[in-house]
């Protein structure tokens, strides 16, 4: 009967381990947001942006990365934070979107953290003082000591790049 329960709770904990995904955790004015490392293609340094006339604040303007032409996005500034693009030091997290290459400007890339986005809470107290549209939002999570929200990164492009 012992064998059967210990074989039940590490049947129980690998189940557990495979429902964790690996996040990328991504600094934007004092908050920190994580998106699935899988929708990430590349992370890089601050390049200058070719401005695009009429776009909204939040689009810091167009990048060629190796050829290919990059819309990047200002995380912060989507999210009504400061503008990470601000930082003289932001990095650029290149993701893919409806099979384009698309970028977000965050202030600083942290670090890879596990999480299972299936299941995070939706932390009232945290979204409110955040004022995020909760249509980008996957839910409230946290790792070690830092409380981060889980963005969907399609939804924030979605909207702008359709």
């Amino acid at each position: 009967m012992h064998d059967l329960q210990t074989q039940d709770a590490a049947h129980d904990a690998l189940a557990a381990d495979a429902a964790l995904q690996r996040i990328v955790l991504l600094g934007v004015g004092g908050h920190w947001f994580g998106v699935a490392i899988g929708a990430i293609r590349e992370i890089i340094p601050p390049r200058p942006y070719t401005p695009l006339p009429g776009s909204e604040p939040y689009v810091c303007g167009l990048i060629n990365l190796r050829g290919r032409i990059v819309t990047v996005i200002d995380l912060g500034a989507r999210l009504d934070l400061p503008a990470a693009s601000a930082d003289p030091d932001h990095s650029i997290v290149v993701l893919e979107h409806a099979g384009r290459l698309v970028g977000l400007a965050v202030q600083e890339v942290s670090r890879i953290v596990r999480a299972d986005l299936e299941n995070l809470e939706m932390g009232a107290d945290l979204l409110r003082s955040l004022r995020i549209d909760r249509s980008y939002l996957l839910g409230v999570g946290e790792t070690d000591d830092r409380i981060f929200v889980a963005v969907d990164p399609d939804e924030i492009f979605r909207p702008i790049l359709a």
